[in-house]
């Protein structure tokens, strides 16, 4: 595994919308985790460094406006770019210091890909964790597999 990356966290508690990315991601030769809710997000965030997170606000358990609560109040370190995926209206009340911006679902994959390679050129790579685990994108590259649909 490298020692120095730009990774990228989706998290999204839809299933189709995380294998999307995953796949799209991936293709495009990013390295690239996921995460159904927030506080597996946070787990993930515990384990390794993230350039960018890709982060949906409405889910269960931990709800993005949640995670952004916990990043705002207990993060150390250089803080990832977050860029929120919205079905509902632009929000307004995201914090612009830990929110670069957000995409409204359904979302133009293109346009997408512009916003994340324009948040990607922006940084250096980033000196990971000790014991973060390779990257699900490059694992399952290895194996030659899609991301599974998780049973909920």
């Amino acid at each position: 595994m490298e020692t120095n990356e730009k990774r990228v966290l989706v998290v999204d508690d839809d299933d189709a919308i995380r294998a999307l990315l995953f796949t799209v991601l991936r293709r495009r030769g990013m390295k690239v985790d996921m995460a159904r809710n927030g506080a597996e997000a946070l787990e993930r965030c515990l384990q390794c460094h993230y350039s960018v997170i890709l982060l949906d606000l409405m889910m269960p358990r931990l709800s993005g406006y949640e995670f952004l609560a916990h990043l705002e109040h207990e993060w150390r370190g250089e803080r990832p770019i977050v860029v929120v995926l919205t079905a509902g209206t632009e929000p307004r009340n995201l914090n612009p210091a830990y929110v670069a911006g957000s995409v409204r679902k359904p979302f133009d994959i293109e346009l997408l890909l512009d916003t994340l390679n324009g948040c990607l050129s922006t940084i250096v790579p980033r000196a990971q964790l000790d014991g973060c685990p390779p990257a699900e994108s490059e694992t399952r590259a290895r194996r030659g597999g899609a991301p599974k649909e998780d049973a909920n």
